[in-house]
């Protein structure tokens, strides 16, 4: 017997309430991502002149150069310089007419190098 007030339950509902469960469950693993490291955006965003320098490979002369020519700007936060990774990036990349391949780089370096070779041997 059934009771009179009592409502049944479909598959469909269960799944519905799973889809409503799950969305909550991952809100709030999302929540506790944050958490976890909270001023990670900045950090990741954001480096010192240290880690400029060795990043790029270069000296602290140089670093002054960049920035008094434009190519970094540096924010200044409690008497350090920090840059954005975005600006280092376009530093370091290189034109793509230097970026060949392995297979194109040999013939034409032994096509370059076999005239002076034979010059020396004469």
């Amino acid at each position: 017997m059934e009771a009179k007030n009592s409502k049944t339950i479909t598959n469909e509902m269960i799944f519905e309430e799973l889809k409503i469960v799950r969305s909550l469950m991952e809100k709030m693993q999302a929540d506790i991502e944050s958490l976890k490291n909270p001023v990670g955006e900045f950090t990741s965003k954001w480096v010192d002149t240290y880690d400029v320098m060795q990043m790029l490979r270069v000296s602290r002369r140089t670093m002054d150069n960049y920035i008094k020519a434009g190519k970094l700007t540096p924010t200044r936060i409690r008497k350090r310089n920090y840059f954005e990774v975005s600006q280092v990036k376009a530093l370091m990349k290189i034109p793509e007419e230097r970026l060949l391949s392995w297979g194109v780089d040999v013939p034409w370096l032994r096509e370059m190098v076999r005239p002076m070779l034979e010059m020396r041997d004469d």
